[in-house]
């Protein structure tokens, strides 16, 4: 079970201002239910555990330790710093508030119709044909995307609905989200692979869609997904600082037919090239066919 450590402790969210609400959703949200234990206790179990002794619920979230047998250990919350947790806390005291436990029910407790989720969602899941530190973000009504925290790379986007997570949590976290749709792209390696091994630096939420960063061959890159003005399709917004030395050449071959746009650079087919005045901060859509 090793491998849920590591999707969790990988994530990072940097804001200025911790919102409790925000860095709960973000970070244990996909453990930590209201009223019902999936991977981790409920929040109204958490109450009863740590009412009125936030300096406790703070010293646990950075170094935890296994409680009971059979369960995941959870990985520590040090990214999100003592005033993160400490705003968790509250956000936690106060809506599992008079909230009682009640018996768990089959099926996906986040609810899976695209009728009933709100947009847009990120969950930090097993998925399918990606490492354990998956990331699953649904755009918009129809169009989600996956993104692999482990290995810094887009993988794959799909049409139709979100995910239904229950194959997960019945599993206590040892299963895969099950994709609720019909994959359109599928990338078959990050663009920057060429230029050397990409190092996660974590994300930030920018108007409820996360903002991914990462490093590789010195330059800093961020990469944010958005849904395509118009639907059928999605964007992905880069910037690379500092400018690159030379031409950038990517490639975003895919084994699913793709037309490829952007503002800046020139298109060979599937690979984009830019020159380094072009390449600090460009977006790219892709339009499914």
């Amino acid at each position: 079970m090793k491998s849920i450590l590591f999707l969790a402790a990988s994530m990072a969210i940097s804001q200025a201002s911790p919102d409790g609400k925000q860095l709960f959703t973000t970070n244990c949200s996909a453990c930590h239910l209201l009223d019902q234990m999936v991977v981790g206790p409920s929040l109204v179990e958490i109450r009863k555990l740590y009412e009125g002794k936030p300096d406790e619920f703070v010293k646990w979230s950075i170094a935890p330790e296994r409680k009971r047998d059979g369960a995941i250990e959870m990985p520590s919350m040090v990214h999100v710093g003592e005033g993160g947790l400490r705003e968790i806390y509250t956000h936690v005291m106060g809506i599992s508030k008079e909230v009682k436990i009640k018996v768990q029910k089959g099926g996906d407790p986040y609810g899976a119709s695209p009728t009933h989720t709100s947009r847009p969602q990120v969950q930090r899941i097993f998925m399918p044909d990606a490492g354990p530190a998956a990331i699953a973000v649904a755009l918009d009504g129809d169009t989600s995307v996956c993104w692999d925290a482990g290995t810094s790379r887009f993988r794959y986007a799909w049409t139709g609905g979100f995910i239904d997570g229950y194959p997960y949590w019945k599993r206590n976290g040892d299963g895969l989200a099950k994709i609720e749709g019909e994959i359109r792209y599928l990338e078959n390696s990050s663009p920057f692979e060429p230029l050397g091994e990409r190092k996660f630096l974590g994300y930030k939420m920018e108007a409820g869609l996360p903002v991914f960063r990462y490093t590789v061959a010195g330059l800093d890159i961020t990469e944010k997904p958005s849904a395509k003005e118009g639907g059928d399709g999605f964007t992905r917004a880069f910037t690379v600082s500092p400018a690159p030395a030379k031409r950038l050449i990517l490639d975003f071959s895919s084994t699913q037919d793709v037309q490829y746009t952007s503002e800046k650079g020139s298109w060979s087919k599937n690979i984009l090239t830019l020159d380094p005045i072009d390449a600090s901060e460009f977006t790219i859509t892709f339009s499914l066919k």
